[in-house]
Formats: structure tokens, sequence, C-alpha cells
């Protein structure tokens, strides 16, 4: 468990290496293999892309260096990062992704973005992003926006499948047209 972080970036070393070459062989610090094939290639040129998730500083470097995109999960899903920390964080993986010789502008930024009742407020009391009236959760899309967020993925999930369907449904109707062809 504690050597995760490096056996995972040998695997992605893998990856890119057997959806590019073949024959190939690797000699790594966990993983060995001599002329073998891993055939068809992937459509995708050169390879398929590969998204790092988490936001721990080893999440970070990992992106850095073998990322295509972005997407900070954390240990607690339902408490996602506010946009100043978001910010910092980009901060950061732009000054890493340039050290390692690489265009951060390439990289896919992409932010989960929960839909809270605006019951349930943040970890300082304050009201929680994408939550409130859908002016306030537009906002909240345009502020994610606006500090380099490219995907939102907007999670419904409700205490029952019709509030979820409900919630999805209050959202296109009232907070779409609000963003809608605004970048």
């Amino acid at each position: 468990f504690e050597r995760r972080g490096a056996v995972t970036d040998e695997w992605i070393a893998i990856f890119k290496q057997l959806w590019t070459q073949s024959p190939a062989s690797f000699a790594g610090r966990f993983y060995k293999y001599a002329d073998i094939r891993c055939e068809p290639f992937p459509l995708q040129k050169p390879h398929p892309p590969i998204w790092v998730g988490g936001h721990s500083p080893a999440a970070l470097r990992r992106t850095a260096k073998h990322g295509d995109g972005w997407h900070p999960v954390g240990a607690i899903a339902a408490s996602p990062l506010p946009p100043e920390e978001m910010e910092a964080h980009l901060a950061t993986l732009k000054r890493l992704t340039e050290q390692e010789g690489r265009d951060f502008a390439a990289l896919t930024i992409s932010y989960k973005a929960p839909l809270y009742d605006s019951a349930i407020p943040d970890r300082d009391g304050s009201r929680r992003s994408f939550s409130g009236s859908p002016e306030e959760i537009a906002g909240d899309i345009r502020s994610f926006a606006a500090i380099g967020v490219h995907e939102l993925i907007f999670d419904f999930r409700s205490e029952s499948i019709p509030a979820s369907i409900e919630r999805l449904q209050r959202f296109a109707a009232e907070v779409m047209p609000l963003v809608e062809g605004r970048r």
C-alpha cells in the first residue's frame, strides 16, 4: 500500500508503451517483460487520454508527469474543493507541469460538482458551491470556469430516484438557461 503511487506511475508508463510500441520490453522496479505484443493499438493517438484523480501532492505530480486530464476527487467526495483551494491546486499543477516540460494548457481539468440542498452548509458554515438559487449555482459554474475548470461532472444524487430525477430536471430548466453558451 505504501508504494501504490510508485506502482501506479509504472502502470501508466507500461500502458503508454503497450499502446504505442510492438513488440515492447520493460524493466521497471515492480514489473518486467520482454518482447510482448499488445495489438491492435488504440484509435486515440498517441494513446487514450490518461486522467489522474485526487488532489494530494502525489496526484498533482503524477498528473504533471503523465496525465492528459486531472479530476481532483478526494477521500471525502461529499466535501469537494472550494474554488479558492481548487485555484491553488491549479497553480501548483501548472508549475509542476511546466517543470516536466509539458504544456499545462493541453490538460483537461475536470471537477465533480455535487448539487446540494441549501440546508446543508459547507465545512465553515457558509453556502456550499453548487447549492442555493439557480443564480447562485450558475455563478458557481462561471467561477469554476474562470479559474480554469473545463468540465463539470454534476452529481444529482438524492434520497430516492424520483428526487434525483426532479433535481436533474430542475437544474436543466432553471440553471442551464443561465449559463448556456457562456464560457
